[in-house]
């Protein structure tokens, strides 16, 4: 009997759960599953999320995903690991153009739903495991994705409110789940008390609370270890980002190389982050960029030093991350291209200002990560000269 368990929303007629309830949910007796991800806020680990997708589609069973809304995806700066094996990456992203790549039917009904996208999505493989079969499905007109299939999982835009039940339907039509058996009177109050002395159904009832408390444990462990993989594996999205998540990852590397740095001010009328430190205050810019850093961006840090409260004391590090789109092996410098234009790179020099690559910085994280001894000292001596910053680790 194929049957569909929904969880996140409650639909007429089929068996729903709320996400406060997963844990106790039994997929196990479902071949299907539709999960409601709109609000991440209230999701629950995402690695059992990840291990009951997996154990689904090792039975060659399906799931719906509905995404997470603009309106609640401004605060996923990184990764999130609802699908097995790879790490999903979520922007805000509005637009009109929805093309259908696949030839699956589906996707050309689900498409009928959608009266634009204000979503993309990417999937990153993790490292040292094993590819599903995955489909980008309908697209942007960059070719960014909007909906996917992931083996049997399907990432689905979330749709309009008022859009809502016509897409639910057309999920459930493609599902095709057996009909419900409903009885027209309430089963009695000792039926499952009865039940239970028929030889044979206590000691399945055992071996079924074992495995539930066997999977239990063992979707806390995963999920457990996921997280711990996900706030490693997450350092890397230093030599992508930019603007205010880029701009927190900085100040989550120097935090964790010894140096305090904060933004006192989110909204840009101050210095990015800065940090204080025996003698000297530091005053960071961080920009990303798809090209070369030009000269705005020294002279918008020297007026960021002229702010400081004491501006001889005050010392102007400019992190970047150029050429951001490109992988860190492939970026300048080289014969024609340059990571500061050669006029930036003088007027550090000339205005005793710091220039470092995220590259740099990504090296002396990992360096840090993999027990080298990284002091605060050495981090200092390099932010503290003139020009490209090389620390000496």
């Amino acid at each position: 009997m194929r049957r569909l368990l929904i969880v996140g929303l409650e639909v007429p007629n089929f068996p729903s759960v709320p996400w406060s309830d997963w844990a106790s949910a039994n997929f196990l007796d479902y071949q299907g599953l539709l999960l409601d991800c709109r609000d991440p806020q209230i999701l629950p680990s995402h690695g059992s999320i990840a291990a009951a997708l997996l154990t689904l589609i090792n039975n060659n069973h399906s799931a719906y995903i509905l995404l997470p809304e603009a309106k609640n995806s401004a605060s996923l700066t990184g990764a999130i690991s609802l699908i097995p094996y790879y790490y999903l990456y979520i922007q805000q992203a509005t637009g009109q153009t929805l093309n259908v790549r696949s030839g699956d039917s589906f996707f050309e009904s689900y498409r009928n739903v959608l009266t634009g996208h204000e979503i993309c999505f990417r999937l990153q493989q993790m490292n040292n495991t094993r590819p599903l079969i995955t489909i980008e499905s309908i697209v942007d007109n960059v070719s960014r994705s909007i909906c996917s299939k992931v083996q049997s999982i399907y990432l689905l835009h979330p749709p309009s409110r008022r859009l809502e039940q016509k897409a639910l339907k057309i999920i459930i039509e493609h599902f095709g789940p057996d009909p419900i058996p409903i009885s027209s009177v309430p089963k009695p109050s000792w039926i499952d008390e009865t039940a239970s002395a028929i030889p044979g159904v206590a000691g399945i009832q055992a071996v079924c609370a074992s495995i539930r408390a066997e999977i239990q444990q063992k979707s806390e462990q995963l999920g457990s270890e996921e997280e711990k993989l996900r706030q490693l594996a997450s350092w890397a999205d230093l030599l992508w980002l930019e603007g205010l998540p880029l701009q927190t990852r900085v100040s989550e590397a120097l935090n964790l190389l010894g140096i305090a740095a904060a933004s006192s001010d989110p909204s840009g009328h101050t210095s990015d982050l800065a940090a204080d430190e025996p003698g000297m205050r530091l005053v960071f810019e961080v920009t990303g960029s798809s090209g070369t850093i030009g000269i705005e961006k020294g002279r918008q840090l020297m007026q960021w030093v002229a702010d400081a409260p004491d501006p001889a004391c005050a010392k102007g590090v400019l992190v970047a991350n150029a050429f951001r789109n490109e992988p860190p092996d492939k970026r300048p410098p080289s014969p024609d291209r340059r990571v500061f234009v050669l006029e930036l790179e003088r007027f550090a020099q000339r205005y005793h200002l710091a220039l470092l690559d995220v590259r740099e910085l990504y090296r002396v994280v990992c360096a840090k990560l993999s027990g080298q001894l990284v002091d605060k000292p050495t981090i200092l001596n390099g932010l503290s000269g003139d020009g490209i910053v090389r620390f000496l680790i």
